[in-house]
């Protein structure tokens, strides 16, 4: 009889219906009737320097220049397992600047949390922001090479691409930048510099870097050249040879007066005033005018000399056909020399030191003259102490001779040993200058002193003359312009 029940396909459904029953039942009978033992524990918690986060800005036309506080200070609640697990990055303040233009606005805040934290309080709730419309300005780029290339050696100036660049600042800071510059490292170098892709920054008056500037582009190519340093000098023309006689040297010209000498800054701040070009004056046989080719000298210690040559254009006359033209050099230096073993000795008139001093010969050579080319020279060897009046020695270049009485260029000396008391004269501010020169100069050493005519006092005798500058047949140089000089540069 069970067997046929169970066989039988209404009854196995009720019995599958009565079992749904009771199962439903016992599932919402547990959830509605919780067990006493679960507890569940809510905790405060304090969270400082929450950073408040700005968004939709349009960054193309505005920037938030100014935000009264940049963070607050929040206080949530939940359950102590879910707070200890969020740490305070977790926690922001949203600001909505959607839509927003220029302007200074007060906003509120919205609090954005972890799931399960609930928020408490939040301070401040609201913030007032500054934003500011953008400004595009064009700016020239300048590039700074950091460090000296190896010795000898000096930067050119930079060749930089693009040459201008645009910088995009909010107006308040547009106004304040003063260069657009890009560093490079040139320590060391020793050949052109190239760096495609040098970064570039914007400064302003007091050399910091506005960190918010918009650079477009924001890197350029830069190339810079790599030279020897050099210094420009001068070119002098010095004798050797002799001309036949009856031949006469009428004009010199070159066609180079300065040359660029090329070497370390040491060999170049001792350089003297010019470089000199030999000209052989043998190798002139007649009148007439040739153009020659001389070698220029390079200092001692330099790298090289440009042009390493020049060309000079001689022109030589009969003796008897030179005409001879007369000018007078104003404030020539008067040069003492031959004062004994502790002794001092002192121009006192002229008072200025100098004196004019009237010349004569070639009129090319003569315009081309400068004081430089002229000595004066006061000789007091064995004078004894005391005041003394000196015929002055004439040192000239090379078929320049002195106009007039050449006895009548005296110096008044005073001459001190170091037991005697300094001989004054008087009337030396007021003494008038034998030559009509009353300029101020100072004692100077004398390149090539020589002696054309004149004696000192009756207490020298005849002094041993110095190098001399005006003998026809000693070698003598000239400037470039065609100024005849010493031989001795």
């Amino acid at each position: 009889m069970m067997d046929k029940w169970i066989n039988n396909n209404t009854i196995s459904k009720i019995l599958a219906l009565a079992v749904a029953v009771l199962l439903w039942g016992m599932v919402h009978l547990d959830t509605g009737t919780p067990s006493s033992t679960l507890t569940v524990s809510y905790n405060n918690k304090v969270i400082d320097n929450v950073a408040i986060q700005a968004s939709g800005l349009d960054d193309s036309k505005y920037v938030l220049s100014t935000m009264d506080t940049d963070h607050v200070k929040m206080e949530v609640r939940g359950q102590r397992s879910v707070l200890t697990s969020f740490f305070a990055d977790n926690y922001q303040a949203k600001l909505n600047l959607n839509g927003l233009g220029a302007g200074t606005k007060t906003l509120s805040l919205e609090p954005d949390l972890p799931d399960g934290v609930e928020l408490v309080s939040m301070t401040p709730n609201r913030v007032t922001v500054t934003i500011e419309e953008k400004q595009t300005k064009s700016f020239n780029v300048s590039i700074v090479p950091k460090g000296n290339p190896d010795a000898g050696l000096q930067l050119g100036k930079p060749v930089i691409a693009p040459q201008t660049v645009k910088v995009t600042l909010p107006k308040s800071q547009l106004s304040t930048v003063t260069a657009v510059q890009g560093a490079v490292n040139t320590d060391g170098i020793s050949e052109k510099f190239e760096q495609k892709r040098v970064k570039l920054k914007a400064y302003n008056k007091k050399g910091q870097e506005l960190t918010g500037a918009v650079i477009e582009p924001s890197t350029v190519s830069v190339e810079i050249p790599v030279t020897q340093q050099a210094k420009s000098v001068p070119v002098k023309i010095v004798y050797s040879g002799e001309l036949p006689d009856g031949l006469a040297l009428s004009k010199v010209n070159a066609n180079v007066k300065e040359a660029a000498v090329y070497a370390s800054q040491d060999v170049l701040g001792s350089l003297s005033s010019y470089v000199t070009a030999t000209l052989d004056l043998s190798q002139f046989t007649e009148a007439g005018t040739r153009a020659v080719q001389a070698n220029l000298a390079a200092p001692s210690g330099s790298d090289k000399i440009e042009p390493g040559s020049i060309q000079i254009q001689v022109t030589v006359v009969p003796s008897n056909e030179v005409t001879d033209t007369e000018r007078t050099l104003s404030g020539i230096p008067i040069v003492l020399q031959g004062a004994g073993d502790g002794a001092t000795a002192t121009v006192t008139a002229p008072a200025g030191k100098t004196m004019d001093v009237t010349v004569k010969g070639p009129q090319d050579m003569v315009n081309n003259l400068t004081n430089d080319d002229i000595s004066l020279v006061a000789d007091v060897s064995g004078l004894a102490a005391g005041q003394h009046e000196v015929t002055l020695k004439v040192g000239l270049p090379k078929y320049i001779t002195q106009a007039g009485n050449a006895s009548q260029l005296k110096a008044t000396v005073n001459i001190e040993s170091p037991s005697t008391p300094a001989v004054t004269n008087p009337n030396s501010e007021n003494e008038s200058n034998p030559s009509g020169s009353g300029e101020k100069g100072q004692e100077r050493p004398q390149e090539g002193q020589g002696s054309q005519s004149g004696d000192s006092d009756a207490k020298t005798g005849d002094n041993a003359a110095a190098e001399d500058k005006t003998n026809p047949h000693n070698g003598a140089d000239s400037s470039a312009n065609g100024t005849s000089e010493n031989s001795q540069p």
